[in-house]
């Protein structure tokens, strides 16, 4: 999205002659930097980068604008002076000659610096300003991955990190891509390291190069670590355990332990006891998700406690695609039944091969009893050429012919429905109750809201550099202004609750909200300006008028109305 401001000066001839009306658009830039302030990433920037050594900008300067300009209105980096040239200098940061100086040059230099070995150690010092300032809670913490797309060649991209083909979760394998690793706070997910790896690294091995950088952040290893199913591997939780850490992730459906639970599941049902209920946040309307528990295998083959949980929702999810690919699987059986004594498909192994080929993919063969039945095809056939006669001698030609029949085996699928939603729990946690350790592993999906956040209003996927190490230096500022906005976002959240209030007017049409977001909190500061009017020596200012719900937000935010004086 990209936003064009007005122009900021406008000439009229009035009847007392020319007069000329400059418009100063601050928007929410003020806020923006009182918060960037708070982070001291400028001066961290600027201890790290080093000062340009010509020129009026420096790195720390132009990378601050970049992160004002990813928060606000995404841009190509070709267009970023265009959109700083509107706006009031002093809302930047920058003086009239900076804010001139700002061009698409300035800005790739910046990232340039950024993606050196003098900007590693920068991430280390803003996570410790970001940890003290604003007392974030780091005895539990999430990380997962996602992949970050590019289009075009990057063959020149041979050192690390390197933007090559991997295991694309945009679902575009046939492009490029970086692997992003987030690492999130349980106190209002906010992002405290993220790490680049190469487009084709696999997630099981990115997690011991997170646990030493957060073990040396935090100066100690017996924080909570949760992941996904990737960090359930032997070497994985072999570190964590070595070094005293503790975790909470879920059993892969490849390990020995899940196949033997679900075969016992098969045989014999089990019960379930009821240890949370959850309202759907996304459908009111819609039950809630009862998760239940049962007295399943209580070890790994390692020796980490397991705890088997049922979802209801997910088992509901889990019926509707397994119905999903039942019907799939039926019209292709259908079509591959109109195509049968045709070509390949004559013999019975051929069509015995078909039909596994159909099936054998999704796992269906348990379900679908397919059964190839023979049958004899009689024709008749003239023994005579020319014009046909009753008199005319013919033969009887029999042909072998085969048929498909489809029924479901209403056992097999009964007995598969006692799996539904299932999935096991592994912690090393001995005695902490199951409800709190699910309540832990359910706080993973705030990650992945950051994901799409990272995606979506932040925009980073369309990215427009050619050069390996700046696009991988651009993700670093995207990061700084994820931060940025988890910040914020947690701040008015918790102020929110101390104040008792339930809801903000931050919607469009100026609708409530009981989750207000950053984006949104931005967008109700946009349209703040002020305004000079000139006309021959007289010189008129008009200064900027905060309305209620303004002057509310920057209550609850801690904030000194003073920003916009």
């Amino acid at each position: 999205m990209y936003i064009r401001h007005g122009p900021p000066v406008h000439r009229r001839q009035t009847p007392q002659g020319p007069a000329t009306l400059r418009v100063h658009v601050l928007g929410p830039h003020p806020l923006i930097r009182h918060f960037l302030d708070l982070t001291q990433f400028e001066a961290i920037a600027r201890a790290c980068l080093g000062v340009a050594r010509h020129g009026v900008l420096d790195h720390a300067q132009t990378l601050t604008v970049l992160i004002h300009n990813i928060l606000v209105s995404p841009a190509p980096l070709y267009r970023i002076a265009e959109w700083a040239a509107p706006l009031e200098p002093s809302a930047l940061g920058l003086t009239a000659a900076q804010q001139a100086a700002l061009n698409d040059d300035r800005v790739a230099r910046a990232l340039d610096a950024l993606g050196s070995e003098r900007g590693r150690n920068l991430w280390f010092r803003l996570a410790l300003r970001v940890l003290k300032r604003f007392a974030l809670q780091s005895a539990r913490l999430h990380f997962d991955t996602t992949t970050v797309t590019f289009s075009g060649a990057y063959a020149g991209s041979v050192s690390e990190p390197r933007i090559t083909h991997g295991y694309n979760k945009d679902h575009r394998p046939d492009l490029k891509q970086l692997l992003f690793g987030l690492t999130v706070t349980a106190d209002g997910a906010v992002p405290l390291l993220h790490r680049i790896w190469s487009g084709n690294r696999t997630d099981d091995r990115v997690h011991r190069t997170n646990l030493e950088a957060l073990r040396t952040l935090l100066g100690r290893a017996d924080f909570i670590y949760v992941a996904d199913s990737k960090l359930c591997t032997h070497e994985n939780l072999a570190e964590l355990a070595r070094h005293g850490g503790k975790f909470v992730t879920v059993l892969p459906r490849s390990r020995r332990e899940d196949r033997r639970f679900r075969e016992q599941l098969r045989r014999q049902p089990v019960r379930w006891t009821t240890i949370a209920v959850i309202p759907n946040h996304r459908r009111r309307h819609d039950p809630p998700d009862v998760f239940r528990s049962c007295a399943g295998p209580a070890r790994t083959d390692e020796g980490y406690r397991l705890v088997w949980v049922r979802s209801s929702l997910k088992a509901d999810e889990d019926r509707r695609t397994r119905e999903t690919r039942l019907e799939r699987a039926e019209l292709a059986l259908a079509d591959l039944a109109s195509r049968l004594n045709r070509r390949q498909l004559k013999a019975r192994a051929a069509i015995r091969h078909a039909v596994r080929r159909l099936l054998r993919p999704d796992g269906l063969e348990p379900f679908l009893e397919v059964r190839l039945e023979r049958y004899e095809e009689v024709t008749t056939r003239r023994l005579r050429r020319g014009r046909p006669r009753a008199t005319d001698p013919v033969a009887r030609v029999v042909r072998p012919r085969w048929r498909l029949s489809v029924v479901r085996n209403k056992d097999a699928l009964a007995r598969e429905a006692r799996t539904d939603g299932v999935f096991p729990l592994v912690t090393n946690l001995g005695r902490t109750p199951k409800k709190e350790l699910l309540l832990i592993y359910k706080y993973q999906p705030y990650v992945e809201k950051r994901f799409a956040h990272y995606k979506t209003d932040l925009e980073v996927a369309p990215v427009y550099l050619k050069k390996p190490r700046r696009a991988a230096a651009l993700l670093d500022a995207y990061f700084v202004a994820l931060m940025l906005d988890a910040l914020i976002e947690r701040r008015l959240r918790a102020a929110m609750r101390a104040a008792g209030l339930d809801e903000l007017p931050l919607l469009p049409e100026g609708r409530l909200t009981k989750t207000p977001t950053t984006p949104r909190i931005l967008e109700a500061f946009g349209d703040i300006t002020w305004h000079e009017f000139e006309r021959g020596e007289d010189l008129v200012t008009f200064p900027v008028r905060l309305t209620p719900l303004h002057q509310q937000l920057l209550r609850l935010l801690g904030v000194d109305k003073e920003i916009y004086a």
